[in-house]
């Protein structure tokens, strides 16, 4: 299994130094926040400086995720929304293509994917598959993936669970466009974790790695190793990125770099475990 740190960890830390600490850990790769770190807006300068700090680590760069800058609805059957969506996702896309990362993570609590009162939810799903199925189609010419991440309830009425994610992916139908789950979310919606990693796992892109308490893993209750004996037994190969960075409601990240160290090397020593490597 590989494994790739969330460059959110470290909140606003100097990205080239977060992903050297990442390479010095012993990670595989990282997954770049998009919206703190390497935004739709950034220069073709910008993309190849950060490339070029991850090849010279050592590492790839797995992902993006944290996509969403609040400026776009995703959940919504706005027509004119949705095509002002569809031309962000294909911007992000680029950015990915940029610094060579093949998926891109469709998830996002808050307003950007939740349901408005009075919204018609099958005409928004419609149209949200239909934005996810042309920015799909941009991404193939990419050779990228979208990831469509399940959520739990409390941050977003739409795509809670492994099966609504799969299920609305099946939906858009699309080569380019996988899953994504989370085992912070998965603790909070999967009656039997295990259970649904077995019936769904064949459709994920990725994996977020994160503890009960939303701290690496290790520092909470979740079942990593039986999560890992799932994936293995269903042929899971992606990655297993670290995203541990919703911390508390009013602070997304740790209080120090030398504490983000430290959740990274219990997280990883965790997962090398699990996955007996």
């Amino acid at each position: 299994m590989k494994f790739s740190m969330c460059t959110a960890v470290y909140g606003m830390h100097d990205l080239h130094d977060t992903i050297n600490r990442a390479a010095t850990i012993g990670f595989d790769a990282v997954e770049l926040t998009a919206a703190l770190h390497l935004p739709i807006n950034s220069s073709s300068e910008r993309r190849r400086e950060v490339k070029g700090w991850i090849r010279d680590a050592g590492l790839e760069c797995s992902a993006l995720h944290y996509i969403f800058d609040g400026s776009v609805k995703l959940a919504t059957a706005d027509r004119e929304l949705n095509a002002k969506c569809t031309e962000y996702l294909c911007k992000v896309i680029d950015v990915a293509a940029d610094v060579e990362a093949k998926t891109v993570i469709i998830g996002s609590g808050g307003a950007t994917r939740h349901l408005d009162d009075g919204t018609d939810r099958n005409e928004a799903t419609k149209c949200m598959a239909e934005v996810i199925h042309k920015a799909g189609e941009y991404a193939a010419a990419k050779d990228v993936y979208l990831a469509v991440e399940a959520i739990n309830r409390y941050e977003t009425n739409f795509l809670n669970t492994m099966q609504e994610a799969t299920e609305f992916v099946q939906m858009i139908d699309h080569p380019h466009v996988r899953t994504m789950a989370d085992t912070y979310h998965i603790n909070i919606e999967e009656s039997n974790p295990v259970v649904s990693v077995l019936k769904y796992g064949h459709a994920l892109q990725n994996l977020h790695l994160a503890d009960s308490n939303r701290h690496a893993p290790g520092t909470g209750h979740f079942d990593f190793k039986a999560v890992a004996d799932a994936l293995k037994e269903v042929g899971f190969d992606k990655y297993c990125s670290f995203e541990v960075f919703g911390l508390y409601p009013w602070k997304l990240w740790f209080d120090s770099v030398e504490e983000a160290d430290r959740q990274m090397k219990i997280g990883i020593k965790t997962a090398q475990a699990a996955f007996q490597q």
